[in-house]
């Protein structure tokens, strides 16, 4: 699926969206990645299958990255702390949870193991 600069509702009907102010895969920090789970597409619609040690590519001009899942948690909308900089190369997926209901959301990490 495209990414899109950033990650308000609106946004999200066209892609994947990048947290402004985040990193880019295969850079130093966390690369914060939302989309949605129900509607426009619903692209992050399995995310929650995902499980620790499933790899995760992803595609960027300068060449594809290779991320291994680390975990994956439910939190409030409040729980901030999950687009927090970080100091190893992060990837960070965020959809709404439960589908259809959207007062939690899922969250998963994982770091960065190669490229392709």
């Amino acid at each position: 699926a495209p990414v899109v600069e950033g990650d308000s509702w609106d946004v999200l009907k066209y892609g994947i969206g990048h947290r402004i102010s985040s990193a880019w895969p295969g850079e130093l920090g966390n690369c914060v990645l939302s989309a949605h789970n129900d509607v426009y597409g619903a692209i992050f619609k399995d995310l929650g299958r995902l499980q620790p040690g499933d790899i995760i590519l992803a595609q960027a001009p300068e060449g594809d990255y290779r991320y291994v899942v680390e975990s994956k948690r439910i939190v409030l909308p409040s729980e901030t702390s999950v687009t927090d900089p970080t100091q190893e190369p992060t990837l960070t997926l965020i959809t709404c949870y439960p589908p259809l209901v959207d007062t939690h959301r899922i969250v998963v990490t994982a770091r960065l193991v190669g490229t392709e």
